[in-house]
């Protein structure tokens, strides 16, 4: 929850405390609510237990455990060699 603004001259900051998995979101709009002239800075604070179901989100990155897919855009082609010569 943030805190109430605090005003030093024409800067205005707000402290709060936020799920980091919401940090993302605010960095996106951020720009967005302030003109372009906000700035945030971030730290982590602590670690929280889930309460409830463990949240999940997709991989954005390449998977090893799935070794063809991997592989496939890792090397960027199909089959051994390509047949350009090169292994």
């Amino acid at each position: 929850m943030p805190g109430p603004p605090v005003t030093h001259g024409d800067v205005c900051t707000v402290e709060g405390v936020m799920p980091a998995a919401r940090v993302h979101e605010l960095q996106r709009l951020l720009p967005q609510m302030t003109r372009g002239e906000g700035v945030l800075e971030t730290s982590f604070e602590d670690f929280r237990r889930v309460a409830g179901a463990v949240p999940s989100r997709p991989r954005t990155d390449r998977d090893p455990l799935h070794r063809k897919a991997y592989l496939l855009r890792t090397l960027r082609r199909v089959g051994r060699g390509g047949g350009n010569g090169r292994t």
